[in-house]
């Protein structure tokens, strides 16, 4: 029998070999199928260790900075005729602080510099193709022209290969916001590839007459080790590298929203003003339109007018897609500026450094002594469900209905520690594909070891002492001294969050861990008692033991976390506690079918689980 059960055991494990080589081979072949040459299913990688440094094509058009942060680029003027080289090359671009990426770019820059005419001018864009790919450009929104201009490879012209440069020419006959980019795929056009062309009116309209500044804020979307669209720019800054509007205290100014994102839809919201739309893609507006949330599809472009008639001060606009504005720590990031009037403080970067947590807040920590306490009380209420394991003379039915009781507490706590112990690993993983931390490959080692100590480790021991004993799988005292363990593990875990909460000066978050941990840790001494019900009367000695194994780890946890904190840890104690909780509820349910099953057994199983989810909404509702 052994001899098959490693037979099968080894057809499963070949099955998830070759599960984990091919899922990944066919994930990738869909990413690349339509993928240029130069993009990959991971997207555009951060740069590590020195920035190169890149140096204007020979003949491109120079460009300088606006007053919005874009680039603006300074045309070689004959009469009505501007001319722009646009030299589209690889250079390096960085997001924000801390995160550089070898982008795709127009003349260096991202966006690629804006290109301002006076309506009547003809204007001629010379590209140059310096990338390592065939491609073209797309007036995106200028419509009276020949389709010989309109930039899609093998419909209006031949893709421009590498070391080529083709012109594009019409005249700017229609006033209004429009945009310029590439015409490739989505990952090429997510690596920098737009800019925008602006055709000033000839005769300007009362609502845009009188105005103190024209700002461009062109919204784009990046895929950074990730095949998706993961971080977002505003003019090729995240916050918190993206430059305020500043205005004078009573000015009218414009705002000329664009999104070229591949995909997303954003909200752009103005606190503190309204937001008058003039124009949707170049089309002026003939009725009025005020709002102060303005939603912009991709490849729009919605022009607005913003009175700065509010209090004078730094007033955010943002997205308010939330997960546009949020790292994946939770921290601003991505499509935020402000309104910034001149003369008062800029706070538009405060917001960055309020958010964060303060190192060094155990100032207001809770003290060592109350600390460890506090960890005592919410470790040893273990005892309170231990002196069940006493009671004699219980029925079958008894019995089954506690070890089925236990099933369920221990089905959740499996539940709730698995969620815990991967979501370090999965905010790791968040921030690794944004390009803002290392992949984590500890994190992950150490979960899959945990497990094995957890789920083989616990249950070859338990294997050979229950053999040297000459005692069969179902000996009560080896059962509860497992739970015991188990528990115990992931109390570790939870003790260091105590600690680790309590020492940071997050005492209300603390309190409230203590609290929870405190009744889900009574609920589990019923875990532990149960496989002793009817079957073993144990000593109070023995009680006290199973509860300084199972509940003492919360109380060490505590002292440990308090002193120092490492996530890496925690999911080691957690991963053990996964495997030695799933290994015990094998053994509790195999008993429980030799038991009998019934609809009130499977019910009270039912009741377990809700008794240990309703501790854990306890502790949510409770800041935990």
């Amino acid at each position: 029998m052994l001899t098959r059960h490693l037979r099968s055991a080894r057809r499963l494990a070949g099955f998830a070999l070759l599960l984990l080589v091919l899922l990944p081979v066919r994930t990738f072949a869909d990413a690349d199928e339509a993928a240029s040459p130069n993009s990959t299913s991971l997207g555009l990688q951060p740069i590590a260790g020195p920035i190169p440094r890149a140096t204007p094509a020979p003949g491109e058009t120079a460009v300088f900075q606006r007053a919005d942060g874009a680039y603006q680029a300074v045309p070689a003027v004959s009469g009505r005729t501007k001319r722009f080289d646009i030299v589209e090359r690889p250079a390096p671009w960085t997001l924000k602080p801390g995160l550089t990426v070898m982008a795709n770019t127009y003349n260096g820059v991202v966006p690629g510099p804006a290109l301002v005419v006076r309506q009547g001018d003809t204007l001629t864009i010379d590209y140059t193709n310096d990338g390592p790919v065939p491609d073209s450009i797309h007036l995106h929104g200028v419509h009276d022209i020949p389709v010989s201009m309109d930039g899609v490879g093998g419909i209006s012209q031949p893709l421009v290969p590498p070391g080529g440069h083709f012109v594009y020419r019409f005249v700017a006959d229609q006033p209004g916001t429009f945009i310029y980019h590439t015409h490739d795929n989505e990952a090429m056009l997510d690596s920098g590839l737009y800019g925008a062309i602006i055709v000033e009116p000839s005769a300007p309209r009362p609502e845009e007459r009188g105005l103190g500044h024209d700002f461009l804020e062109m919204i784009s979307s990046w895929q950074i080790q990730s095949a998706t669209e993961n971080e977002f720019t505003l003019n090729g800054k995240e916050y918190p590298a993206t430059r305020a509007l500043d205005v004078h205290a009573g000015e009218r100014f414009r705002i000329r929203w664009i999104n070229i994102s591949g995909e997303e839809f954003h909200t752009m919201h103005t606190h503190g003003h309204y937001q008058q739309i003039i124009a949707r893609d170049a089309e002026p507006l003939t009725y009025r339109d005020v709002e102060d949330t303005v939603l912009v599809a991709p490849g729009q472009r919605v022009d607005v007018v913003v009175d700065a008639n509010a209090q004078p001060g730094t007033w955010l606009i943002h997205c308010h897609v939330m997960d546009h504005i949020e790292d994946a720590s939770g921290m601003p990031s991505g499509l935020i500026t402000a309104i910034h009037y001149i003369g008062t403080p800029n706070t538009l970067t405060a917001m960055y450094g309020a958010m964060k947590p303060a190192a060094g807040a155990s100032t207001h920590a809770l003290s060592f002594w109350t600390t460890v306490l506090l960890g005592a009380i919410a470790g040893f209420t273990i005892f309170l469900g231990l002196p069940v394991a006493r009671a004699r003379s219980l029925s079958p039915h008894t019995v089954a209905l506690l070890n089925a009781l236990a099933i369920g507490i221990l089905l959740y706590l499996v539940v709730e520690i698995a969620q815990n112990a991967i979501f370090p690993i999965s905010q790791a993983l968040n921030a690794w594909h944004s390009g803002a931390g290392a992949f984590p490959l500890a994190q992950v080692a150490v979960f899959v070891i945990g497990l094995l100590i957890g789920l083989v480790g616990l249950g070859s021991a338990t294997t050979h002492f229950t053999r040297k004993a000459a005692m069969h799988a179902e000996n009560p005292i080896v059962l509860a001294a497992l739970i015991a363990i188990g528990i115990g593990a992931h109390n570790f875990g939870e003790g260091l969050a105590i600690g680790a909460s309590a020492a940071s000066g997050a005492t209300a978050v603390a309190l409230a861990l203590i609290v929870g941990f405190g009744l889900h840790n009574a609920t589990e001494g019923f875990g532990v008692a149960a496989p002793l019900v009817g079957r073993v009367v144990p000593s109070w000695a023995q009680i006290g033991l199973a509860g300084l194994v199972a509940g003492g780890p919360t109380f060490v946890g505590t002292i440990v976390g308090y002193s120092f904190y490492s996530p890496t840890l925690s999911v080691f104690f957690l991963a053990i506690a996964i495997g030695a909780l799933v290994f015990v509820i094998g053994e509790l349910w195999t008993v429980l079918r030799r038991t009998g099953l019934t609809g009130f057994v499977t019910a009270t199983m039912c009741a377990g689980f809700l008794i240990a989810l309703a501790t854990e909404l306890f502790l949510d509702m409770n800041g935990g």
